[in-house]
């Protein structure tokens, strides 16, 4: 049977669409801060423009350099296990053949196109053995919000937080929450509305709420249940936010990816809203340990 070959477009469209879907906000728009060195190869020392600028940018890494796989060799530098690359275009010369090959150097100006086509690069954070020149980061004053923390260290079977990270995300195995550093988002309340945004995702674990096994998948990029799940971390970090009387600009600074992300999925299923709201609620009282919430989620 024969593969269907994926085009350059595609690759970079489906990108995009992942990241707009596992982020849920515009892939030029976070809440913490980023490194103002401008994306670039640590060996050519080549800056990334336009789409390739978007598309190393967005992946989340702290550090601005870039190695494809065989200059990582070339440095005696070692990939880590498990990670992947990211695509960089160009346009490559491609000369068309003539059918009259006396007239060829005279149309050689007219018979040459171009190509799109990508190779793979993989940012420092994923390289070991070679040594990136250390940079810092743009950091806020950051003051912790005691009526959070109280609350993150009173949640029930709280999944590992770790502090330190390039991005904001929940893992399942092995059950933790990691978000980047205090200091690195814009406020304390921004900080925090990440975190609940997060802990919201761990409640669906199956020591908690089991609300995942209750799906029926595996919340795949995509899947009408992945949405679902989004809004419902959405809104639990929300609920949790309003409840300690924290103000928040997220909700303006994701909006335009929030309205286009959930306008459709709201039209095919209106129980939608009801739904996630009803699961957000249970969410956001587990997070927040309130006693009459039940702990099989039923």
């Amino acid at each position: 049977m024969k593969t269907k070959k994926v085009s350059v477009y595609e690759v970079v469209t489906q990108r995009i669409i992942d990241f707009v879907e596992q982020n849920m906000e515009l892939p030029w728009m976070k809440p913490w801060a980023t490194v103002d060195n401008p994306q670039q190869n640590f060996h050519s020392k080549t800056m990334y423009k336009g789409i390739n600028m978007l598309l190393t940018s967005m992946q989340g890494y702290s550090n601005p350099y870039w190695l494809t796989g065989l200059q990582v060799q070339s440095l005696k530098g070692m990939i880590k296990k498990g990670e992947k690359q990211t695509p960089i275009l160009y346009w490559s010369p491609k000369e068309k053949k003539s059918k009259d090959e006396e007239e060829q150097d005279d149309n050689d100006k007219q018979n040459i196109k171009f190509t799109l086509r990508y190779y793979g690069v993989f940012n420092a954070e994923q390289i070991e053995g070679i040594e990136f020149p250390t940079l810092e980061l743009p950091t806020h004053e950051f003051n912790p919000i005691e009526e959070a923390e109280r609350v993150i260290q009173n949640m029930p079977k709280c999944p590992r937080i770790k502090r330190d990270g390039s991005s904001a995300f929940y893992s399942p195995f092995p059950d933790s929450v990691t978000v980047p550093k205090p200091e690195l988002f814009e406020s304390p309340e921004e900080f925090y509305a990440a975190l609940f945004h997060e802990l919201a995702h761990s409640t669906g674990h199956p020591t908690r709420l089991n609300r995942f096994k209750e799906e029926g998948d595996d919340h795949k990029f995509g899947s009408k249940t992945y949405s679902k799940e989004e809004l419902v971390a959405e809104m639990s970090s929300a609920f949790v936010l309003n409840t300690l009387g924290i103000n928040t600009r997220k909700s303006d600074i994701n909006s335009a990816a929030y309205v286009k992300s959930w306008l459709k999925a709201l039209k095919d299923d209106p129980r939608m809203i009801v739904y996630a709201s009803g699961k957000a609620e249970k969410a956001a009282d587990y997070i927040m340990n309130k006693e009459a919430v039940n702990v099989l989620g039923k």
